[in-house]
């Protein structure tokens, strides 16, 4: 499976460059007639600028999946850090009479 963030269709491209001069990035190159090649996938940070603007729907962009961090402090941690905190009124020096 081509693990590429970024499928080019050479049979849609028309090689007008419009996805080589928009990319921030400068993932591509063109080749001896003019079609892009992406030539440094692993800079691309796959804004969709080349797909949504090319004008033959020649490119599509994979988006990464996001990846689900596991949480740093444990939910026992957190009851515990918590239990012992002052009330609003209380720090900031009210006493709850009006």
């Amino acid at each position: 499976m081509d693990a590429s963030p970024v499928q080019l269709d050479l049979e849609l491209c028309k090689a007008c460059g419009i996805c080589i001069e928009l990319c921030p990035d400068k993932v591509f190159d063109r080749d001896k007639r003019g079609y892009p090649v992406l030539a440094r996938p692993e800079e691309c940070s796959q804004c969709l600028l080349c797909e949504v603007h090319c004008p033959d729907f020649a490119i599509e962009v994979r988006r990464r999946e996001r990846k689900v961090k596991e949480p740093t402090v444990a939910r026992e941690d957190l009851i515990a850090a918590t239990s012992g905190a002052q009330s609003s009124d209380e720090a900031c020096g009210h006493d709850g009479e009006d």
